[in-house]
C-alpha cells in the first residue's frame, strides 16, 4: 500500500476511528465526536476487513456527514495508514471504538498542534470509563491506560525521572499515551513512512504500533505531548481471560517493536534502545519476585504468561512481517 495522499492536505482536524464489526461501540464513539466543541474539520471511520455491512449502514443511516472507508486488509495499522493517505487535514486524531471523547478533546490536541510547529504527536488522557468487574479493576491496578494530569514534553523533559528513576528516550516514548488517544502530524507520520503494518496485526501481534510511531518520531527529529486535557474515556474489558489476553498480547507486541528497534538504531541510540529491551524482557520475572512477596497486582499465573509472552514478541517480528506481506498480497486483485 503507498502512502500518497489522495487528496491535498490543507489546514485542519482530521477525527478518525479505525474499527471492525463493533457498531455499537462505533455508535457511542461517533455521538461523542458528533459533540465536540470545536468541531473537528472532518470525521472519517476505517472499516478493517468486515466480516458484514453493520458498519457501512451505521454511518449511511445514522452518520451521514461521517466518512466512510473500507479497508481489506485486516491490521490496524493498515487502517491507520489508510486513514493517514485518505485524511484531508493536516492533523489527524485517532480514537478506538471503545473509547468516548470529551467535548474538548479536539480543541485540546489542536491547540497543541498549533502551539509547536515541531510537535509530530501528541497523546490525549484516557481513563476508565468504568470499573465493575475484578477484571477491569485488575487492568486498572496494572496500570492502566492514563498517564496523569501533568503535561509531558519530549525531548525537552528527557532530563525529568519516570516511575521515580532516570529513563531513556525510548523508556519515555512508550510511556507517555497510547493509541485509544493518539494524534499525529500527517506530514511528519508520513515523512517516516507511516505505522508499521507488520504490528497491531491482531493475534499474531495485538499492539505495537502506536508506541513505534511514537518512538520514531522522537528519534527522527519530532517533539512528542502528553496532553492530559484533551481527555478520553476507555471502556476496559469485562471478564477476566479477556483481560489477561490483552495484558500478554501487549507484551508480546511491545517486545517485538523493541527487537525490531534494536535492529534499526542508529549508533548513536542502539545501547539505549538495547539496554531497554533486555530490561522489558526481564521485567515480567523482576515481577515474579515482587509478587513473591505481595507487592504486584497481578496473579503469579499471569505473570508466568507475561514472560513467555515477551520470549515470544522478541523473536516475533520477523514473522509478523511475512504475515503483513502475506495479507497485503491476497488483498491484491488478480
Amino acid at each position: 500500500m503507498g502512502m500518497m495522499a489522495a487528496t491535498p492536505d490543507a489546514a485542519g482536524f482530521t477525527a478518525a476511528i479505525c474499527s471492525r464489526d463493533r457498531p455499537g461501540m462505533l455508535r457511542r464513539a461517533l455521538m461523542s465526536l458528533m459533540a465536540l466543541d470545536p468541531p473537528a474539520d472532518e470525521i472519517l471511520v476505517i472499516d478493517n476487513a468486515p466480516s458484514d455491512d453493520r458498519t457501512f449502514t451505521l454511518i449511511r443511516d445514522e452518520f451521514p456527514a461521517v466518512r466512510y472507508i473500507r479497508e481489506d486488509v485486516a491490521g490496524l495499522d493498515f487502517a491507520r495508514n489508510r486513514a493517514l493517505a485518505e485524511s484531508r487535514h493536516s492533523i489527524l486524531g485517532f480514537i478506538d471504538d471503545d473509547v468516548i471523547a470529551d467535548s474538548a478533546w479536539c480543541g485540546a490536541l489542536r491547540s497543541a498542534f498549533d502551539a509547536r510547529p515541531a510537535l509530530g504527536a501528541c497523546t490525549g488522557r484516557v481513563e476508565a470509563l468504568v470499573i465493575e468487574t475484578p477484571a477491569q479493576l485488575l487492568f486498572e491496578a496494572n496500570g492502566g491506560f492514563s498517564r496523569g494530569s501533568e503535561v509531558i514534553l519530549l525531548p525537552d523533559d528527557l532530563g525529568r525521572p519516570l516511575h521515580g528513576r532516570s529513563a531513556s528516550a525510548i523508556a519515555w516514548a512508550v510511556s507517555i499515551g497510547c493509541g485509544a488517544s493518539l494524534a499525529v502530524r500527517r506530514t511528519a507520520a508520513l515523512s517516516i513512512g507511516g505505522f508499521d503494518n507488520a504490528l497491531d496485526l491482531g493475534a499474531v501481534l495485538p499492539g505495537g504500533g502506536d508506541l513505534d510511531m511514537l518512538w520514531r518520531l522522537l528519534d527522527a527529529g519530532y517533539q512528542l505531548q502528553y496532553q492530559p486535557s484533551a481527555m478520553a474515556w476507555h471502556e476496559h474489558r469485562r471478564d477476566m481471560p479477556s483481560i489477561e489476553r490483552q495484558l500478554t498480547g501487549h507484551q508480546r507486541a511491545l517486545l517485538a517493536f523493541l527487537a525490531k528497534s534494536v535492529t534499526r538504531a542508529r549508533s548513536g541510540t542502539r545501547g539505549q534502545v538495547s539496554a531497554f529491551f533486555l530490561w522489558r524482557l526481564a521485567k515480567p520475572v523482576v515481577r515474579l519476585g515482587l509478587r513473591m512477596v505481595g507487592r504486584d497486582p497481578l496473579p503469579l499465573r499471569l505473570l508466568f504468561r507475561m514472560c513467555w509472552n515477551c520470549w515470544i514478541g522478541a523473536i516475533g517480528y520477523g514473522a509478523a512481517r511475512r504475515e503483513a506481506a502475506r495479507r497485503i498480497a491476497e488483498a491484491k486483485p488478480a
